[in-house]
C-alpha cells in the first residue's frame, strides 16, 4: 500500500512536511527567537546522537531575543557551529557553551550568540582560512567556514578569537534598527 504525498510547487524543489512536500521557495520565516532556534538545533543535535557525549551548557536570557533573519540559516548556524564544536571537543574539556545575547535597547547593536570551545585551539592560519578563504579549509573546520558563509548571508558578522579556556566562535547578527519607535 502506497501513501500519496500532495506536492507543491515544481517536483524535486520541495521538502517533506506532515506528509507532504511543502515548497523551499516559499517566504522564510524573518522574525526569529535566536534562543529557541539555539534549543531547536540542540534538541535536533541530542535526538540524532550526533553529539558523542559532549555536553552543551545554554546560556539564554529569560526573553525571547528576536532578530530579523532567516530561521532556516540561522538553525543551519546552530548545528554547524555546535557540530562542530562536539567534533572537536577534547575529553578533558566536553562542556561546549552556548551564550545567547540581547540586542541592545536602542536597535543599533543586534543580537549576538557565541559558541566556546573549551581546549580547542586553532592557529592563525586555521582562523584566516575559515574567515577569509572557505576553499583552503581543511575538513576539521568545513562547518566554521561554511557557518560563516550562512552568516554573511544573512548580514551578519562571524569572528573567531581565542580565549584562555579555548576558541569562541562570536556570531553577531544585524541591528534590528528602531522598530519600537
Amino acid at each position: 500500500m502506497s501513501a500519496a504525498l500532495e506536492t507543491k510547487g515544481s517536483p524535486g524543489d520541495g521538502v517533506l512536511v506532515s506528509g507532504a512536500l511543502e515548497s523551499v521557495d516559499l517566504p522564510d520565516v524573518f522574525q526569529v527567537d535566536v534562543a529557541a532556534s539555539a534549543r531547536d538545533a540542540l534538541g535536533l543535535l541530542g535526538a540524532t546522537r550526533r553529539l558523542h557525549g559532549v555536553e552543551v551548557a545554554l546560556e539564554l536570557p529569560e526573553d525571547p531575543v528576536m532578530a530579523r533573519v532567516s530561521r532556516r540559516r540561522l538553525e543551519q548556524v546552530f548545528l554547524l557551529l555546535i557540530a562542530h564544536a562536539a567534533d572537536t571537543a577534547t575529553p578533558e574539556a566536553s562542556t561546549v557553551r552556548v551564550v545567547v545575547d540581547p540586542p541592545d535597547d536602542f536597535g543599533d547593536v543586534g543580537p549576538r550568540f557565541q559558541v566556546v570551545m573549551p581546549g580547542v585551539a586553532l592557529s592563525e592560519r586555521e582562523v584566516r582560512s575559515v574567515v577569509l578563504s572557505p576553499l583552503r579549509v581543511g575538513t576539521t573546520h568545513r562547518r566554521l567556514a561554511r557557518a560563516r558563509e550562512l552568516v554573511d548571508a544573512m548580514g551578519g558578522e562571524l569572528s573567531v578569537e581565542r580565549l584562555e579556556t579555548g576558541t569562541g566562535v562570536s556570531i553577531q547578527l544585524p541591528a534590528p534598527g528602531l522598530a519600537s519607535f
